[in-house]
C-alpha cells in the first residue's frame, strides 16, 4: 500500500502561520461521537461501540481530548480528535505558553508502558472502542506534537511524553501501529527529529515537519510530519483499539496527538511505487499488473484512474500497466463505503549497452588465448554508473533469460578466432540489456628493455628498479591512454594476475626478467619482456679509524679499505692520488677513497660507486715532568705528560689508572711509567719523595745505624743542609749532600738516647723543623 509521499527541505525549518490558530470543543461531543462521527465518518467501519475513556479531571471541568478544527490556519488537518496530556485549552496556538498541566488522581496506563517498554507513565488519556472492518486493510492519519521538542536543548535527545494507537483481535494481543514508516520503532521526541547539534544526531528527520515559533496554530513546540498508522486486518472480524497518550516520569512538558477525522477507513492495497524514488522503476516495454484484490468481503466493483481520469472499461481487480502514470483504484462496498489506494508507476529508458571488442595477448596457438571479459564491461556499460555487467553466455537467447552463463568468465578461452559472446547488463532498477563482446587475439611484442641499477646498501644482487620511464615510452608506442602493468611471468602478464609493484625489488640476485602488459579499453594491446640487471655496489666492513704513533715516524702504516668481494672489476681512487686498493701513511689526517664497480649490460657500461672515508688520529709517548705539593710526610704527586696522545699512569709497576694524581707516598725513590693507550709506547722516569725517619739505632748492626733523610734527588738535591739539635739546642752535626748521614756521635762521643731535634734548609730558603729518637 503506498503510504504517503513527503517533501521536505534540505535544512529544518521554524513553522510559520497566519495569525488564526486552530479550535478545540471539549463539551459538544460524547467519546462515541468523536469515533463514529469525526474520526470515521463513513461506512466502511460498522459496530463501532466505546468502551473506555481517560481524561483529567481539572477542577474547571475542562478536559484532555476533545474535537479540534483548523479554523482557517494552515494547520494540515481540517477537522479531528486531539489527545493530550493537559488542558484542551492549553493546545490552540499561538505558542507563547509551557502546556504543562496536571490533575488529581490521573494515572498512567499498563498496557501503553508494556507496548513501548518503559515504566512509570502518569496523566494518560484514553480513548477505546470495538468496531468490524469490511475489508482486509485499516489506516488513519494523524500527527504528533509536543513541548519536549526544545531547539538546541539536550533534554530533545532524553526525554519524551509516550503514545501508541494499540489494536488486536477481540481476546488477542495488543499490536502498537504508531511507528516510524517501515520500523519497528515507535513515533516519539526521541526517534523523530533533525537533531541537536553537540548532543545528538538527526532521527528519522524525514519525518519530521520542524521546530515551531511563536505564531504557530498549536500551542506546542515542535510537530512531526502527518504519518500513517495502518494494519492489515481480518474482513468481519471484531477488533479492539486504545488510543493512548501519556506523560513519563512527571507531569511536565505535554504532548499531544492529532487524528485527522474521516481518515479511519478500510484501505485497498495496491503494493509500493514503482518509481525512481523508490528505485524501482519498470523496464521499458514490461508489462506490470496492479491487483486490488480483497481478502473476504468481495466488493460490488472497481474503478480505475490514470493521472487523475477514468480509465474506460477497466473495473475488474486487476490492471494491466504499460506506460507511465499515477494509477489509481476505488473499490466500492457499498453503503457508501470505498476503499482507495494508488500508485506511482514509473519507466526506465532503454538500458544502453555498447557492442565491442576484446582483445588478449595470444598465448595459445590458431587465434586462441584465455580472456578475463569482464575488462569488456567499461565499455559496454560506457561509463553508466546504474549499469552492471552480470554475467556472459554463448547466444543472444541465454543472455536474454538468464541460463547457461559462462563459468569462469575471468579466465575464458575462446573456442574459435573472433568467438562472440554476450554480456548481460543489468541496471540498478533490474533492467536487462545484452552487447555483444568479440574476443580477438593480437601477437603485438616490443623489443627488451634493460634497466639496470646498483644494489641496495647490505643486500648484494638486490636493486629496487622503478618502470616509470618504461611505462611512458609503451605509452608512446601504444598510446597515451594505454594501461601498463608488471608481472613476474608472461603467464601472469596474460592472465593479469600478481601485478609487481612500482619500484620493484628484483626476487632473483643480480638478474630477473619481468613481463609488460599494455592494455587499452578493449583488452591487451601487447607485452615486452623487461630485463632487470644488478652492478653491485662496492660494500666495506672494517676499521675507519686509525692511529699514527708520531714516535715512529717517517715509519708507515696500512690504511686497508675493507672492501668486500672480488677488486678485478673495481677501481680505487684515493683522495692523495692513490689507485691501489689500500695505502701506507705516516700522517695523521683525513683519507677518502672512491670504489667504483662496472659492469657491461647490452653494450653498455654501468658503474655504481661508493666512498669511504677514514680518519689518521695522532698519538705518541708521553714528556714527563712531576709535582710534589702537600705537606712533608703527605705529599701528593701530580704527574705531567707533554704530548699528542691518551695516557694512563702507574706508580712502582702497580696497576695503571686513567688519573695523574698520586697520594699517600712513602719517601724515598719510587718508579713512574706513563703509556699512550693507543700503543705507541711508554715513558719511565724516578720520581723523588723527601722524607725524614723518625728513628735510628746506631748499635752498627746494619739496621738504621745513621740517621739520614729519605728522597733526596741526587741530581738536583731538594736541600741546602740540615742542623741537628739536642733537647738543649746544641748544634750536635749539619748534614749536607755530601753528608752520609748522622751516626749518633758529637766530637767522636756517643750520644745517649733521647729524642733530638733537626731544622732542614731548602735550596729556596724555606725551613722545615722536626725530631727523631735515638735508641741504643
Amino acid at each position: 500500500m503506498k503510504s504517503i509521499v513527503f517533501l521536505w527541505f534540505a535544512l529544518c525549518c521554524i513553522c510559520l502561520s497566519l495569525a488564526q490558530n486552530i479550535q478545540v470543543d471539549a463539551t459538544t461531543y460524547t467519546p462515541q461521537q468523536l469515533v463514529e462521527d469525526i474520526l470515521i465518518d463513513s461506512g466502511c467501519i460498522s459496530n463501532v461501540q466505546i468502551t473506555g475513556s481517560t481524561t483529567g479531571n481539572f477542577p474547571d471541568g475542562d478536559r484532555s481530548f476533545g474535537y479540534f478544527n483548523a479554523n482557517g490556519s494552515n494547520f494540515p488537518f481540517e477537522k479531528g480528535i486531539v489527545m493530550s496530556t493537559g488542558k484542551l485549552q492549553n493546545v490552540p496556538g499561538p505558542n507563547t505558553t509551557l502546556s504543562d498541566d496536571d490533575a488529581p488522581n490521573w494515572p498512567g496506563d499498563p498496557d501503553l508502558e508494556n507496548a513501548l517498554n518503559i515504566s512509570n507513565t502518569t496523566n494518560a488519556t484514553i480513548i477505546e472502542f470495538d468496531f468490524v472492518p469490511n475489508a482486509d486493510n485499516i489506516q488513519f492519519r494523524y500527527l504528533f506534537a509536543s513541548e519536549e521538542y526544545q531547539q538546541g536543548d539536550p533534554n530533545t535527545c532524553i526525554y519524551s511524553d509516550a503514545f501508541a494507537f494499540l489494536i488486536k483481535p477481540i481476546g488477542g494481543a495488543y499490536t502498537n501501529i504508531a511507528l516510524v514508516p517501515d520500523t519497528n520503532t515507535p513515533v516519539l521526541v526521541t526517534t523523530v527529529h533533525s537533531g541537536i547539534p553537540g548532543a545528538c544526531p538527526p532521527i528519522n528527520e524525514t519525518y519530521f515537519e520542524c521546530w515551531n515559533g511563536p505564531n504557530v496554530p498549536i500551542n506546542f513546540n515542535g510537530q512531526t510530519k502527518i504519518l500513517v498508522a495502518q494494519t492489515p486486518v481480518t474482513v468481519n472480524q471484531a477488533y479492539h483499539i486504545k488510543l493512548v497518550i501519556a506523560d513519563e516520569a512527571n507531569y511536565r512538558y505535554d504532548s499531544a496527538v492529532f487524528l485527522e477525522g474521516g481518515s479511519f477507513n478500510i484501505a485497498a492495497n495496491l503494493g509500493p511505487d514503482r518509481s525512481f524514488v523508490t528505485n524501482n522503476p519498470l523496464c521499458e516495454n514490461e508489462t506490470y499488473i496492479l491487483d486490488a484484490t480483497p481478502q473476504g468481503t468481495a466488493p460490488l466493483g472497481y474503478k480505475w484512474y490514470k493521472n487523475g481520469i477514468i480509465i474506460p472499461g477497466e473495473t475488474s481487480a486487476q490492471l494491466a500497466v504499460t506506460t507511465a502514470g499515477i494509477y489509481k483504484v476505488d473499490i466500492d462496498y457499498g453503503n457508501n463505503c470505498i476503499a482507495s489506494d494508488e500508485v506511482l508507476i514509473e519507466y526506465g529508458g532503454p538500458v544502453a549497452v555498447q557492442n565491442t571488442e576484446l582483445y588478449q595477448c595470444e598465448p595459445l596457438a590458431n587465434g586462441l588465448a584465455t580472456f578475463n571479459l569482464f575488462d569488456a564491461e567499461e565499455i559496454i556499460i560506457n561509463g553508466d554508473p546504474l549499469l552492471r555487467v552480470y554475467s556472459f553466455h554463448k547466444s543472444l537467447t541465454e543472455a536474454q533469460n538468464n541460463i547457461n552463463p559462462i563459468r569462469n568468465p575471468e579466465r575464458y578461452t575462446n573456442t574459435q578466432p573472433d568467438e562472440i559472446v554476450y554480456a548481460r547488463t543489468v541496471s540498478d532498477y533490474g533492467c536487462v540489456g545484452v552487447a555483444e563482446v568479440t574476443l580477438k587475439t593480437t601477437t603485438n611484442t616490443v623489443s627488451d628493455f634493460f634497466l639496470v641499477n646498483c644494489s641496495t646498501a647490505g643486500t648484494p644482487g638486490l636493486a629496487s628498479f622503478n618502470f616509470s620511464e618504461i611505462t611512458i615510452e609503451l605509452q608512446s608506442l601504444f598510446g597515451n591512454n594505454a594501461a601498463v602493468t608488471y608481472h613476474s611471468s608472461y603467464s601472469e602478464a596474460i592472465s593479469q594476475t600478481n601485478t609487481l609493484p612500482n619500484p620493484f625489488t628484483n626476487t632473483q640476485a643480480n638478474s630477473q626478467t619481468v613481463y609488460a602488459r599494455i592494455s587499452g579499453a578493449r583488452g591487451c594491446l601487447g607485452t615486452a619482456r623487461i630485463q632487470l640487471r644488478v652492478v653491485n655496489t662496492p660494500e666495506f666492513d672494517g676499521d675507519e679509524t686509525y692511529i699514527y704513533c708520531l714516535n715512529t715516524y717517517p715509519s708507515t702504516i696500512t690504511i686497508d679499505p675493507g672492501f668486500i668481494g672480488t677488486i678485478s672489476d673495481a677501481t680505487f681512487n684515493w683522495s692523495n692520488g692513490e689507485t691501489t686498493p689500500s695505502i701506507e701513511v705516516n700522517e695523521p689526517g683525513t683519507y677518502t677513497l672512491t670504489v667504483i664497480r662496472s659492469k657491461t649490460i647490452n653494450n653498455e657500461e654501468y658503474s655504481c660507486s661508493n666512498t669511504r672515508t677514514f680518519t689518521v688520529l695522532p698519538s705518541e709517548t708521553a714528556q714527563l715532568t712531576y709535582e710534589l705539593t702537600g705537606n712533608i710526610g703527605n705529599p701528593i704527586l701530580t704527574v705531567i705528560a707533554e704530548g699528542t696522545g691518551s695516557y694512563s699512569y702507574s706508580l712502582d709497576n702497580g696497576p695503571y689508572q686513567q688519573s695523574p694524581v698520586f697520594e699517600n707516598l712513602s719517601p724515598g725513590e719510587h718508579l713512574l711509567t706513563v703509556k699512550d693507550i693507543n700503543g705507541c709506547g711508554s715513558t719511565t722516569i724516578t720520581v723523588y719523595v723527601l722524607g725524614f725517619p723518625n728513628f735510628f739505632t746506631p748499635n752498627n748492626d746494619g739496621y738504621h745505624d745513621t740517621w739520614q733523610i729519605a728522597g733526596q734527588n741526587p741530581d738536583s738535591p731538594q736541600l741546602q743542609r740540615i742542623e741537628i739539635y739536642d733537647r738543649f739546642s746544641k748544634l750536635l752535626y749539619v748534614l749536607n749532600k755530601n753528608s752520609n748521614g748522622w751516626n749518633g756521635t758529637y766530637n767522636g762521643t756517643p750520644m745517649p738516647s733521647s729524642d733530638y731535634w733537626f731544622k732542614a734548609i731548602f735550596k729556596n730558603g724555606r725551613t722545615y723543623r722536626g725530631h727523631f729518637t735515638l735508641k741504643r
